[in-house]
């Protein structure tokens, strides 16, 4: 089929990449220094979270409980103990500390997003497993506190989860019933006028421990890092598991959230951020581009599921997890868009637009897992069907020019007037995957075979307001993804691998001669090793990747017409990625990262109004970056308990605006943090601790990305949260 990659290709590279790893193991063999293998040191809780920053294991990259030392493909794990300890409450604050990862593409403006990239490309999203659907504007977004771990699964991964881009997965593990009692309280205060309460109850209701339950909830509202802008959020999450034997068990997943103020969407020109005007004035990190009594957003949301589990014998198991979602949203925003011309860069151009959002989602996934023995070889197969379905409203405006905004007396109460509503949209996706995967051991040898195919339909119907005409279209699509790796555990924990991996996206639209275009294509191949050492609570990895998207849409140079798109466009990312996970000593916790992603267009076509965009590189994409951050807890003395925590994070430059117009400058953002267990110094005091966390301790000014000379973006300021909890 025409949507499907190099089908006469593949079979022969895989082949080649599994000999290759195959004769790896004696070359490495004679250099491995022969070793007892002593048992790892594994710390997990009862609800199977990791404890401190080390996981050993986790499902996202298998859908088996393989560990990560052999996976023959690159996964960080973020714990919760790490998120707690770091003060991370979004997604991309989770994500700071990880390889290969460019969070915060937008800065502190766009908080409402949570939007980064993963190895120079997008990523999908996940919680529990399942795809996380949304439009921008009714965006689902997951409160850091929901969560007790975050998957990232780097590299393309069709295979197991169905349509997504090229960067990998990011999966997000909801906080789950725990076999013991565990309570806690919390409250937050800090600057921007932040306040906030947690709170987080679990453990048995019965004394078999057949049922288990968790509540978790949190609120807060602050003031947005932009003058005139507010943040505030709202939710409760319950949960309940019915755990009949030791074979079985049911745990039903429910959330309810609102987001009534979620910050800004605006920008700001390269002019007065980057650089300076001719009178010498930058606008400061806090400068706020739109209209405070016209911004609106206003998100919520409730969701309902189940993640089920039933082991029939030694052999075979069988899982199933679904959500249903629903989700609201009201977007309203005057946003800038350079400088009016002739103004000596002291009025900025302004449009208005907004959207009414409403969408309904259903995702379930189905999979039996069956364990055998044949000859020296060690199966574990897996066997699923999922299936994903979207249904959305959207109401949107056009985009219209409103007033402009003096930058040296900016009034944020204009006469904005009414919007322009121009379209009414209905959209049905549906994507249906069935896929197998082979888990084989070979004495110390793992290889991973696995493959799948996708059928996906969308569905558009909806009316021009303007015109009242009525529009209807329809675009199918189908997909066979691949994915192979091998890897070889010496005794000494060493553990090198190659894999390579596959994954398509569905694109809308027609080419030239009206044939719906194929989908995106990606793929990687990545040779890595990851080490640990035998009895440690350490996991150290290296990865060399080079990663493409294929069948991007460039324009047919001369053409004139509606149908001027074919898919010859390409990006490519070939980069290196080191990150070390270690508990040095008892009490002294490291995490160390560093990247180089080399990412730039490859293929595209030059037009009448615009240059080739081949070997350049696409916005907010640094070359290099590295973190590190090192915790350390007093265990004895009369400070005993007495943790202290510091990190730096570095910001390579990036490119910003068309064909490398310019650069955005590097930044290094330092990043501490100090708790102290109040229980050591008083047993009246037992269960409480106190934390004050500050991330950008010296309040760097930086740009965190640029996307045109008109569109910037600053970074966080500096952030202080203090917090007491009590747990019992």
């Amino acid at each position: 089929m025409s949507t499907s990659f190099n089908q006469s290709n593949r079979p022969a590279a895989l082949a080649v990449i599994i000999f290759a790893m195959g004769m790896a193991p004696s070359v490495f063999a004679q250099e491995a220094t022969e070793a007892t293998q002593l048992a790892p040191v594994t710390v997990v809780g009862s609800s199977g979270e990791a404890i401190g920053y080390v996981a050993e294991q986790t499902s996202t990259a298998t859908k088996t409980d393989t560990p990560l030392i052999e996976v023959p493909q690159s996964i960080s794990v973020i714990t919760e103990d790490q998120m707690r300890e770091q003060g991370a409450q979004t997604l991309n604050q989770v994500l700071r500390y990880t390889s290969g990862i460019a969070p915060e593409t937008r800065g502190a403006t766009a908080s409402r997003l949570d939007q980064f990239t993963v190895r120079g490309f997008s990523a999908t999203t996940l919680l529990d497993g399942l795809r996380v659907f949304g439009s921008r504007d009714a965006l689902p977004q997951v409160d850091a506190y929901r969560l007790q771990q975050v998957d990232v699964l780097k590299g393309p991964s069709s295979v197991m989860f169905g349509q997504g881009g090229p960067g990998g997965v990011v999966n997000q593990i909801s906080k789950r019933p725990t076999s013991d009692a565990r309570n806690e309280v919390e409250l937050q205060v800090g600057n921007f006028d932040y306040r906030r309460a947690n709170f987080d109850f679990s453990g048995p209701v019965d004394e078999s421990g057949q049922f288990l339950y968790r509540l978790t909830g949190s609120g807060y509202m602050s003031d947005g890092q932009l003058n005139e802008t507010e943040e505030r959020r709202y939710f409760i999450s319950p949960s309940f598991t019915w755990q009949p034997s030791s074979d079985t068990r049911l745990t039903l997943l429910a959330n309810l959230q609102r987001d009534p103020d979620m910050g800004s969407y605006g920008s700001l020109p390269r002019v007065r951020t980057l650089v300076d005007a001719p009178d010498g004035y930058r606008l400061p990190p806090d400068f706020y581009d739109g209209d405070a009594g016209f911004e609106t957003s206003d998100r919520r949301n409730h969701s309902i599921g189940y993640d089920f589990e039933h082991r029939f014998n030694d052999a075979f198991t069988v899982r199933s997890n679904a959500r249903y979602l629903h989700a609201e949203g009201v977007y309203r925003s005057v946003y800038s868009n350079g400088y009016v011309p002739g103004s000596n860069y002291r009025l900025l151009t302004r449009s208005k637009g907004g959207t009414d959002v409403s969408m309904d989602t259903y995702v379930i996934d189905n999979h039996l897992q069956g364990k055998f023995v044949s000859g020296a070889l060690e199966h574990t197969v897996v066997a699923g069907v999922d299936f994903a379905h979207l249904d959305s409203d959207t109401l949107a405006s056009s985009f219209d020019a409103t007033l402009p905004l003096d930058v040296f007396n900016p009034n944020y109460h204009q006469n904005i007037g009414q919007l322009n509503w121009i379209s009414d949209t209905n959209q049905r996706q549906y994507q249906t995957g069935v896929y197998l995967q082979d888990q084989i051991k070979i004495d110390r040898r793992s290889v991973l075979l696995g493959g799948r195919y996708d059928w996906s339909r969308t569905v558009t119907n909806g009316t021009n307001l303007t015109s009242s005409a009525a529009t209807s279209s329809a675009t199918r699509a189908e997909a066979f993804t691949g994915r192979v790796g091998v890897i070889y555990n010496f005794d000494n924990g060493i553990a090198p691998y190659i894999s390579y991996a596959e994954s398509f996206e569905p694109q809308s639209g027609t080419d030239a001669n009206n044939k719906p275009f194929d989908p995106l294509e990606g793929e990687q191949c990545e040779i890595g090793v990851k080490y640990q050492p035998p009895g440690t609570n350490a996991l150290y990895s290296m990865a060399a990747f080079d990663t493409r998207r294929k069948n991007m849409l460039t324009t047919i140079p001369g053409c004139v017409g509606s149908r001027c798109q074919e898919q010859t466009g390409e990006l490519r990312t070939q980069g290196l990625e080191l990150e070390a996970r270690s508990e040095l000593a008892r009490g002294l916790s490291v995490i160390a990262n560093y990247s180089y992603i080399a990412n730039e267009y490859t293929k595209d076509n030059a037009t009448a109004t615009r240059p080739s965009l081949e070997g350049t590189t696409p916005y907010g994409i640094p070359k290099h970056q590295a973190s590190v951050w090192a915790r350390y807890q007093l265990q004895s003395g009369p400070l005993a308990g007495l943790g202290m925590a510091a990190g730096a994070r570095y910001l390579g430059s990036s490119s910003g605006g068309t064909n490398d117009a310019f650069k955005v400058p590097a930044a290094t953002l330092v990043d501490a943090a100090i708790d102290y267990d109040l229980g050591r110094a008083s047993a009246s005091l037992k269960g409480m601790s106190v934390a004050l966390n500050v991330n950008n301790l010296f309040d760097k000014e930086y740009v965190a990305s640029c996307y045109s000379e008109e569109w910037c973006w600053y970074g966080y300021q500096r952030s202080i949260r203090a917090s007491l909890r009590y747990r019992w």
